[in-house]
């Protein structure tokens, strides 16, 4: 008699338990869209509040400013999530140093991986990311001489010095993934190489760009070197050029 007793109450006991775990994970998901949305909703607001300190030329500056600090988001946020090492560099690390934001006249933003990392990026190929954006790599990112590497206008690869492009089709502005080398200038000396252009090494020490430091650029989130300034000296000088606003163009000012 007992033991039908608890067959009987067994469901009943065990019921409210059962739908508090169901309710629990209704509104963890719930809870979890809510605060990605809201996420997004902030990160948003925060670049359009960063856009107001850029300066802008002619009416199509805003829409590409635009566009290329959503680009940089989506790259952080991919990034991210495969753990992807990478830093900002080149002439996007100008426009860091000199206004805490990408050069105003810029299509694209530059950062560097270390190019034995390039793997990594080619497995992003297969990473769910909207279908506005494209990855692409170049075929020969192996070859360190860039001047032995081919353009492949069949697969849309209208670049040679960098490694790979992550690239918004909408708007015609990009990432752009650039290779860093370690190599020894003598038995003790470890020194990073990068180029600057097809003929043009630069050389820099470790310590200018590693450890990586957080920064933010436009209220984005993103890897800085250990040492940007000094990075940028180096290599365009105490002043790098920064184009001016003439009649609606942006120019070379000291020309």
């Amino acid at each position: 008699m007992m033991n039908n007793v608890n067959t009987y109450l067994l469901p009943i006991i065990l019921l409210p338990f059962i739908i508090f775990i169901i309710g629990s994970l209704i509104y963890d998901h719930y809870q979890y869209g809510y605060l990605f949305t809201s996420r997004s909703k902030h990160e948003n607001l925060f670049i359009e509040q960063a856009l107001e300190r850029i300066p802008i030329c002619n009416s199509h500056d805003r829409p590409r400013q635009r566009a290329l600090l959503y680009t940089l988001q989506a790259w952080t946020h991919l990034a991210h999530s495969h753990h992807i090492r990478y830093w900002i560099s080149h002439r996007s690390l100008i426009g860091y140093t000199q206004r805490q934001g990408p050069l105003p006249y810029d299509y694209n933003i530059d950062i560097t991986i270390l190019a034995q990392d390039t793997p990594q990026i080619i497995e992003l190929k297969k990473a769910n990311y909207p279908s506005n954006y494209e990855l692409k790599v170049h075929p020969q990112w192996f070859m360190s001489k860039v001047s032995n590497r081919s353009y492949f206008p069949s697969k849309g690869i209208d670049f040679i010095m960098e490694n790979a492009r992550f690239i918004n089709q909408k708007n015609n502005v990009s990432i752009n993934i650039w290779p860093m080398y370690a190599n020894y200038l003598n038995k003790n000396t470890l020194m990073l190489v990068q180029y600057l252009d097809f003929n043009k090494w630069i050389l820099s020490p470790l310590e200018w760009t590693f450890p990586l430091e957080p920064c933010v650029i436009s209220n984005i989130r993103i890897w800085c070197p250990a040492q940007p300034k000094r990075l940028t000296t180096s290599i365009y000088g105490q002043e790098p050029v920064y184009l001016s606003c003439i009649n609606g163009s942006w120019v070379n000012s000291n020309q």
